[in-house]
């Protein structure tokens, strides 16, 4: 069968498509109706569903996880097709995107994070039409959000919602000391952890891991900029060991030293994983941390004793002020995908208003505005400690600041970077210099490849 009109049987099979409109157009591609009919009475006989593969982010808000699925099956019983999802989550997520994509066997569609679109550029489709349009709807895209999906004039993913950092205090502990919350990591974390950690209770005053996984990579990211420097400079050139020298040496010095120096976290904090403060939060370990609002969510949905007890703030900041790496997961349509129209419709299904609200309702604080009218919406003042949450959102600066979002600027938090820069102090020995200077390297190789 022609691909064109087996094109055009899915989208007739599918519902997106009368029947009179599928004969018209087969008339144009075969020219006479006999092959449509033909292809019609197939249908009958087979009545064979078309299949989509899509690929989803398995959050730790499961309850989000739980809605989004069903939402989704909803749509392939009305539709008649047949999806297939497959859940990955922080650790394996970039794997399995690098894997399929140069296998040659990456899904239909998939959920991405931040830096999705632009490192996988080349694999996906453009959906300047349909981000234009649900974004449109919805009062126009966060300039955040906007930045992160648009390349060389093409937006390459719809955004979703905003999955932000904010900082965790135990309000009860700091309540019973007489402090307040810290506005910078030096001197006032440092102070705030002194005089709250408690080795001989297990009770820890900050908690932060440097290692590979998303929640180190957002503070190393935050930090170099909380001391005015980063890895690029404002005109996108890298910056890391040359331009912001000194400053990213002050910033790293000061992340290793809450574990080598003054000593405020917990034993074996580099072996952490991305769940591992939300666990040892609820244990009555930690009096603060950062995290997204998949901590709060667990607190909240169990009726855990310590979410009373919890407050959240805007995380602290650095000699040149607080800053925050944005956030924006999105739907990404890949090129090889059989199936454009389809995806294309899963989407608009899954952005329905009602049915992301249902999402957002349940997710607890994750799902966060990337769209002007859901900054709106009154959820974000139903909770005191989604403040916090909203405001980090709405400040957030980009991948690549203090210059442009750049596919490698993407490229280097793919890579974790600037984990891997830490962790070599933390771990294997090396100084200061040596790692800025190993990490710097890495950096201008990556953007010599995007540039090739």
């Amino acid at each position: 069968m022609d691909r064109r009109l087996r094109d055009l049987a899915e989208r007739l099979h599918a519902g997106l498509l009368a029947r009179r409109e599928f004969l018209r157009r087969a008339v144009v591609v075969t020219g006479g109706t006999a092959a449509g009919l033909g292809v019609l009475r197939s249908m009958a006989n087979a009545q064979a569903k078309p299949k989509l593969r899509v690929w989803l982010f398995k959050s730790f808000v499961t309850a989000g996880n739980d809605v989004l699925a069903r939402q989704i099956e909803a749509w392939g019983k009305e539709r008649k097709v047949n999806v297939e999802l497959d859940w990955a989550t922080f650790g394996d997520r970039e794997t399995k995107f690098v894997a399929a994509i140069e296998t040659g066997n990456p899904p239909d569609m998939a959920e991405m994070n931040v830096y999705g679109p632009m490192r996988y550029k080349a694999a996906l489709r453009d959906v300047t039409k349909l981000a234009s349009d649900v974004a449109g709807a919805r009062g126009g895209m966060l300039p955040f959000a906007d930045m992160a999906m648009k390349l060389e004039g093409k937006y390459l993913g719809v955004p979703r919602y905003a999955m932000i950092t904010v900082f965790y205090i135990r309000k009860d502990i700091m309540d019973a000391k007489g402090l307040k919350p810290p506005k910078v990591y030096d001197p006032d974390v440092v102070d705030f952890a002194r005089k709250t950690t408690d080795p001989a209770k297990d009770l820890w005053g900050f908690a932060q891991t440097l290692n590979r996984s998303d929640d180190g990579d957002g503070f190393m990211q935050n930090i170099l900029w909380d001391y005015g420097g980063g890895v690029f400079d404002k005109d996108g050139k890298p910056a890391l060991g040359t331009a912001f020298l000194k400053q990213n040496t002050a910033a790293l010095q000061f992340a290793v030293d809450t574990i080598k120096k003054y000593k405020i976290q917990p034993p074996g904090v580099m072996g952490w994983n991305d769940m591992s403060n939300n666990e040892a939060y609820m244990a009555g370990k930690l009096v603060t941390t950062n995290n997204g609002a998949s901590l709060y969510f667990a607190m909240v949905n169990k009726k855990h004793e310590l979410a009373p007890k919890t407050l959240l703030v805007l995380t602290p900041g650095g000699p040149a002020g607080s800053f925050v790496g944005s956030s924006c997961y999105n739907w990404a349509i890949f090129q090889k995908t059989k199936h454009n129209e389809l995806c294309e419709d899963l989407v608009r299904w899954l952005e329905d208003e009602t049915r992301f609200r249902e999402y957002v309702k349940v997710s607890i604080g994750q799902a966060g505005p990337v769209y002007k009218k859901r900054v709106e919406d009154p959820y974000w003042k139903s909770d005191p400690n989604f403040h916090a949450i909203l405001q980090n959102i709405l400040r957030s600066v980009p991948i690549g600041y203090p210059g442009p979002m750049t596919p490698a600027a993407a490229e280097v938090q793919g890579q974790k970077i600037l984990t891997d820069m830490a962790g070599r102090v933390v771990t294997a020995g090396l100084t200061i210099e040596a790692a800025i200077k190993e990490a710097h390297g890495r950096v201008e190789e990556i953007v010599r490849a995007r540039r090739g």
